[in-house]
């Protein structure tokens, strides 16, 4: 039986336009059911700090849908809340794609997607129809040499995000593939309200328990920021957004005292999405006296188990998996990989996913500290919808 190998390599990402008319929800519960496994599973082998673009998977997979058949077509169904008809789905993922773009002085955002197919694989031309729908680039490839195989897969992906990622794929990972679904989103972006750099000092870092875990560059700035509290996930929510125009954010979610990370990010996974509205505030924004930390995540995940647990199963089984649409050679997904690569700094967010995190003091004056544990969230305003996701545990001074 022959293998697929799903590539999702990410940055981050943020669109543009008004796409307040879709509704964006049942891709942000999808992202957040994820994040939650992700989360559960790394942190399971001491990985505490975790990005992923949840979009990205939901892109691939979704396209994967469309050549999939019986278990493993109600399976993703299911678990990427596709619409049951295919026009819509071929409209959402069309109004995701538009979304991925932007190129002016202070928000460069862009996505890139590829088939990689072997040479001797027919793939049905209403799959590569359907792929071309998507923006997909279509290559025939020979796979024999994986070393040449994986140089030319990685400089798609390098040229695709500006240098930062050089290696998403090693040979050793390609030996019996016969196609490769790649996924790229880059990011970068300045704040709306910049840090000043000369405040930036090094402070403690906690974990639920108030207990310090170690050190961070703690970055400063006061501005205007929609926050607020949310009862519903247990946490208070800071808002900071990215360029002049303002349509894209990074949210800052860090739990109330008392409340683990892992009770956060599963009140965030099985919760209403209510609590998107809870933090905004009418009028005019408060000067909020900031505290966010300066910090790097380079995360290399497997996928394929934080999938499993939100109940994408059969498309990864050998004997099982149904994808007639695809190919007619029997196909299933063998491995999953996902690369992010993420730098907040004082003038913004480089290349890749988000970050932040905040806690709220109202003593004198609001003030959002975030000295603890907090989960973070790239979306873009007018339509909601998030981008990448994740979770800053494991500090370190950058």
């Amino acid at each position: 039986m022959w293998k697929v190998i799903v590539f999702v390599s990410i940055v981050t990402a943020a669109p543009t336009d008004n796409y307040s008319v879709i509704n964006f929800n049942p891709i942000n519960e999808f992202t957040l059911k994820l994040l939650d496994n992700t989360y559960a599973f790394q942190e399971s082998f001491g990985q505490k700090n975790v990005a992923i673009s949840p979009l990205s998977a939901w892109s691939i997979f979704s396209l994967l849908a469309e050549g999939s058949a019986g278990e493993t077509f109600h399976e993703l169904m299911k678990a990427l809340r596709l619409p049951n008809d295919l026009r819509a789905t071929q409209m959402l993922h069309g109004a995701v794609n538009s979304l991925l773009k932007s190129a002016n002085e202070d928000v460069t955002l862009y996505s890139q997607t590829a088939m990689f197919s072997e040479v001797s694989l027919m793939i049905h031309p209403e799959f590569c129809r359907s792929a071309n729908h998507y923006g997909t680039d279509i290559f025939n490839v020979d796979p024999s040499n994986t070393t040449e195989f994986a140089n030319f897969i990685n400089y798609y992906v390098c040229m695709s995000t500006e240098g930062k990622i050089r290696e998403a794929v090693r040979p050793e990972l390609l030996e019996d593939l016969k196609l490769i679904l790649v996924d790229v989103l880059y990011f970068k972006a300045s704040w709306a309200h910049p840090f000043d750099t000369t405040q930036t000092k090094e402070e403690a870092f906690y974990n639920s328990q108030g207990k310090s875990i170690g050190s961070v560059n703690m970055m400063y700035h006061k501005a205007p920021h929609n926050i607020g509290d949310s009862t519903q996930i247990g946490a208070q929510i800071l808002e900071m957004t990215y360029g002049k125009n303002e349509q894209y954010s990074m949210l800052i979610l860090v739990p109330f005292d008392g409340i683990p990370i892992q009770k956060m990010l599963s009140n965030l996974a099985t919760q209403p999405l209510d609590w998107m509205t809870e933090y905004k505030i009418s009028g005019s924004l408060p000067e909020i006296d900031c505290y966010i930390p300066r910090f790097k995540i380079s995360s290399r995940t497997d996928l394929i188990p934080p999938l499993q647990y939100g109940g994408i199963q059969r498309i990864f089984d050998r004997m099982n998996a149904e994808l007639p649409g695809v190919s007619d050679s029997p196909l299933f997904v063998s491995k999953t990989i996902q690369n992010v690569e993420i730098e907040v700094n004082e003038e913004g967010t480089v290349a890749a996913a988000s970050t932040i995190v905040g806690l709220e003091d109202r003593i004198l004056g609001q003030r959002f500290e975030a000295n603890k544990e907090f989960a973070f969230i790239v979306m873009e305003r007018s339509s909601g919808l998030m981008l990448l996701a994740g979770v800053y545990a494991d500090p370190h001074v950058v």
